[in-house]
């Protein structure tokens, strides 16, 4: 098999393509890429644990807790005591981050958007289905 048929490369060439657009978009709020995507899961729903926040973006606990460090350092968002469990604390937007909510999502739904229109519904249901049988193999 020629190197450009491989299913690493191919898929780590698009996911590259991906992430740049994302990071053209995101400069302006000085976020990284991984950041980004903490803060938009964050606004999809507030108040989720670290270890839940981790398997939502599917990234290991120790990336969890420096992602929310730096955002927590620059203001997005604060850690608050789990009402039930004085051990834990639960991950809340700032302020300052509702204030830029929906510049954050209608940015992150147009820049997917920009990738989705590739396909039609039946391609994506498709695609969907083969990125879920690879996360699936051992």
């Amino acid at each position: 098999m020629p190197f450009e048929d491989c299913l690493c490369h191919r898929l780590g060439k698009t996911m590259r393509k991906v992430s740049r657009a994302y990071r053209d978009e995101i400069v302006e709020y000085g976020l990284t890429h991984g950041q980004f995507f903490v803060i938009v899961a964050i606004m999809e729903e507030e108040g989720l644990l670290p270890s839940e926040l981790a398997e939502k973006t599917a990234q290991e606990r120790a990336t969890i807790t420096g992602l929310l460090d730096r955002l927590a350092k620059d203001g997005w968002i604060e850690r608050r005591l789990d009402e039930t469990d004085r051990r834990s604390f639960r991950i809340y937007l700032t302020e300052g981050a509702i204030q830029k909510k929906d510049a954050i999502l209608a940015l992150f739904e147009n820049t997917n958007r920009k990738f989705l229109s590739s396909f039609n519904a039946e391609e994506w249901t498709q695609m969907q289905d083969f990125l879920n049988r690879l996360e699936e193999c051992n």
